[in-house]
């Protein structure tokens, strides 16, 4: 099937009889989608190196690792109106701008704070403002079948720059230094954005064609900030849940010096997370006010409305919170339990992008004939994802440790998990597709918004269950532990409170701290004994956990509408542009 745009025929995603304008544009937005995921996974594998290059902790690491996901997820909205109202290509390079910069600033940083500001802030703006404009400009410069190519390729490049990122990580990490993937996306971006900033606006409609028509109004800075307050807020709750407990607090909440919420009593994690769901209610009260008196909002959350939207949409929180959560825990396994690096780590999970790669490319072809509906297809993705959940959590299992000590054994589970990523690039098309022209702009940053949210609650969950499971089953050592004395059980249960990355370290880790404290000998190697079967039995759970948020997630697909994917918005945007 071919399109005309412009006069030129279109073959593929954006294929050689394409206008240079706009194979130009497709490789800039794959290429900088390249980037923006590798971004997002390549430190998954540089936990040690960074933990030892920042004199951190893992749990730090983390933070950041959810951080930058949180920060994503807080201006995605944002990003998508500002391109809206000003353009997607002078957003674009404004983000690639703001990119570059927390690039150089993570990569000469000293300290964790210096990640935090530079990767995790900087850079996550510069994605948020990036991504919706990538996903906009494709979606209005193509319609019908050669939309549905180029947003797939689209998709299936963001897997495989997600699921190769540990993979090229580990490589720089282990000959070069984690430092380096930081210049790397230096370079890549500052050659992208000079390039886009020589390519026009390409498209047609509002959804790309420069400033929105209602630009005399003033922004919705109050819009803004209620959306990214309340975002920030649900995923600050979930980071604080693996400290603090879900419901009640395990230790006392300290703020500014001041201790705010008891032990025993209600976990900070009810109170954030619950003013977060407020901050959320008062921002789609005030979005939808806006639309009533007649002003311009951030987003119309009308849109969701539109039941292919509004499913997809969840499908697509689902579909990156469980991978997410997996290549945390993964990478934690090999690294701690089997004393990997960061390139054997990468390696191992190289087996999702294989994954990824070849369901990509079959599921594509078979929508594409009319042989599977998007619907069947996200139910598939987990299936898949929710079996290799399972396959790799008995791998976890301290009792089948010796087995998975090569690391091969996990390839059956991560296929199974890259086979469910694979499918999963046919959402995005589902999701773009449905919406009429004028609508893109805020169906992109809602489904944009829904995916990152997904990936930082994956990450924040699957260290939520790892930790809550770390600690229970450390107390439960200790308390049967035949070596240790009474006072010293007291002792390690206290510090476990107080210091819970002690036990979520490797071994030789937490025989280095126990020796800076003068314990030797019989104790200590108790103590690792308990430690490692601890963290073994939780990255069990917590795998386990992931599997059932995959179930949850196939309960979630299945409400795609059966009829496969609405042309709405297809048909109303090819309306004057027939096929050739």
């Amino acid at each position: 099937m071919e399109r005309r745009h412009g006069g030129w025929r279109i073959r593929g995603p954006a294929g050689p009889e394409a206008p240079s304008g706009l194979r130009t544009l497709f490789l800039l937005c794959t290429v900088q989608n390249l980037v923006i995921n590798y971004a997002s996974t390549a430190l998954n594998v540089a936990l040690s190196a960074l933990v030892r290059g920042l004199d951190t902790s893992l749990t730090g690491v983390q933070s950041a690792i959810s951080l930058y996901s949180l920060v994503v997820a807080a201006f995605l909205i944002t990003g998508s109106k500002l391109g809206a109202r000003h353009g997607h290509r002078r957003i674009f390079v404004a983000g690639g701008e703001i990119f570059v910069l927390g690039a150089l600033i993570a990569a000469s940083g000293p300290s964790l704070p210096f990640l935090l500001v530079g990767w995790s802030l900087l850079q996550g703006i510069g994605v948020a403002l990036m991504l919706p404009a990538v996903l906009s400009m494709l979606t209005a410069a193509f319609t019908g079948a050669t939309r549905t190519r180029v947003l797939s390729a689209l998709a299936t490049t963001s897997g495989i720059g997600a699921a190769a990122g540990p993979v090229v990580g580990g490589l720089i990490t282990n000959y070069l230094g984690w430092r380096v993937s930081f210049l790397l996306e230096t370079v890549v971006t500052l050659t992208v954005v000079l390039l886009m900033r020589r390519t026009a606006e390409t498209g047609r409609g509002p959804a790309v064609a420069g400033p929105h028509p209602r630009n005399e109004q003033s922004f919705d800075v109050l819009g803004a900030t209620l959306s990214a307050a309340g975002f920030g807020l649900l995923v600050v709750a979930t980071l604080l849940s693996g400290r603090y407990g879900l419901l009640r607090a395990r230790q006392d909440f300290v703020a500014f010096g001041h201790t705010l919420l008891h032990r025993g009593r209600l976990s900070p994690v009810v109170l954030i997370g619950g003013i977060g769901l407020v901050v959320l209610l008062a921002f789609v009260w005030w979005e939808r006010r806006l639309v009533r008196i007649g002003r311009d909002p951030l987003v119309r959350v009308s849109v969701l409305r539109n039941r292919t939207v509004r499913a997809g949409t969840e499908t697509q929180v689902m579909q990156i919170l469980v991978p997410s959560g997996m290549l945390f825990l993964v990478p934690v396994f090999l690294q701690t339990t089997l004393g990997f690096d960061a390139l054997r780590s990468g390696i191992t999970l190289i087996t999702v992008t294989v994954g990824l790669t070849v369901a990509a490319s079959v599921v594509a072809r078979l929508i594409a004939r009319g042989r599977m509906t998007h619907r069947a297809a996200a139910m598939g993705i987990f299936l898949f994802m929710g079996a290799g959940c399972v396959a790799t959590a008995v791998l976890f299992h301290p009792h089948e440790q010796r087995v998975s000590a090569v690391g091969l054994a996990l390839a059956p589970g991560l296929l199974l998990i890259g086979f469910g990523r694979g499918l999963a690039t046919t959402v995005t098309d589902l999701v773009q597709s449905a919406p009429p022209p004028d609508e893109v702009s805020d169906v992109t940053g809602v489904s944009r918004t829904a995916g990152y949210l997904g990936s930082s609650f994956g990450v924040a969950l699957a260290g939520t269950f790892m930790t809550t499971a770390l600690l229970l089953a450390f107390e439960a050592g200790t308390d049967a532990s035949g070596v240790l004395s009474a006072g010293q059980k007291r002792l390690v249960q206290q510090t476990l409170e107080h210091q819970v990355q002690i036990a979520a370290a490797s071994d030789d880790a937490l025989r280095a701290k126990l020796a800076s404290r003068g314990v030797t000998g019989a104790t200590a190697e108790e103590i690792v004994r308990i430690n490692a079967r601890a963290r073994g039995q939780a990255l069990t759970v917590a795998a386990t956990g992931m599997a059932v948020l995959a179930l949850a997630g196939f309960l979630v697909a299945r409400r795609v509408p059966r009829e496969g994917t609405p042309r709405e918005g297809t048909r109303a945007a090819d309306a004057g542009h027939p096929a050739g």
